[in-house]
């Protein structure tokens, strides 16, 4: 049986990452959510007021069905480059189309999958949905990916942490009530919001976002350099590849994760400041901060 990880992390921390990505970026992510939304909804509507008198009909039905794999496979691709910071635009949700076979596969058999299991009861439904909700994440990473072998890592990925994902599902629930009563408007910022979250968690249990480690003698060292030109600590969440993560230099303070800054060493290479090579940190002192590793570091080892 393969090794994975276990995301441990609260969901505090988990939506804190997600609003951090959303930094100077909310506007952005709720274009791309309108965008969403339009092509989803708005046929819909219309095919029913034509075909049947605003009920549902089998053709709007089918229109649901054909777009669904690849829309959601789209705003996958478009909240990862969000929370990752990379260069993209609101038309990035139309990306999945360009995978239509696969995006539409992945969601029939996803959904079968979880229709039987819900056959036996609401519980096991509930599993298998949370099981491969990691399935679409995993093909907008991975083009090359399989339908199967999709579904079978977003299994491995979620063992031991579905629990933790339908909590964090759970913390999302006062605000989806909220957002009813803003007539879907508040939606536009929810749906980013929470989908950046949900590429927080899905970075943490495939093992390339990682929590930053207390160095010795940081705080005094920051507080000597936070002013200067060049300072020797860098208060910047970074990303950092995973042989960093031994180094001799760290110190791990209990359990959890810890608010401090990376004090650069001789033996550590000035980090570069490209925005797709870090994200800012705007966490409080109540919050914490993580490093991201390359995807080539070993993403099964804890």
């Amino acid at each position: 049986m393969d090794q994975n990880i276990i995301v441990t992390e609260s969901c505090r921390n988990l939506r804190a990452l997600g609003r951090d990505s959303l930094t100077g970026k909310w506007g952005f992510g709720a274009v791309g959510t309108l965008l969403y939304m339009v092509l989803a909804v708005l046929p819909v509507f219309i095919l029913n007021g034509v075909f049947g008198d605003f009920e549902p009909t089998t053709i709007s039905n089918i229109y649901s069905i054909l777009i669904s794999g690849p829309l959601t496979l789209g705003y996958a691709m478009f909240a990862i480059s969000l929370f990752r910071r990379r260069e993209t635009s609101p038309a990035e949700v139309f990306y999945g189309f360009e995978r239509f076979g696969k995006a539409f596969g992945l969601y029939i058999i996803m959904s079968i999958f979880v229709l039987l299991w819900s056959l036996l009861l609401l519980i096991p439904g509930i599993i298998a949905a949370l099981r491969y909700s990691l399935c679409f994440y995993i093909m907008a990473d991975h083009p090359n990916m399989g339908i199967m072998e999709a579904l079978n890592e977003s299994k491995r990925l979620m063992r031991g942490n579905k629990w933790k994902l339908f909590c964090l599902y759970l913390s999302f629930l006062g605000w989806a009530i909220l957002g009813i009563f803003t007539l879907g408007i508040g939606y536009l910022w929810l749906m980013p919001y929470f989908e950046v979250t949900m590429v927080s968690f899905y970075d943490i249990a495939k093992g390339s976002l990682r929590s930053v480690r207390r160095l010795d003698g940081w705080q005094e060292e920051y507080n000597r350099n936070q002013n200067g030109p060049d300072a020797s600590v860098d208060p910047i969440t970074v990303y950092r590849n995973g042989e960093n993560f031994n180094n001799s230099n760290e110190a791990i303070e209990g359990d959890g994760l810890i608010d401090a800054p990376i004090r650069k060493t001789e033996s550590e290479p000035k980090v570069d400041r490209n925005p797709e090579a870090r994200t800012e940190n705007s966490f409080g002192n109540t919050e914490e901060p993580f490093n991201r590793t390359d995807e080539d570091s070993n993403s099964t080892q804890q």
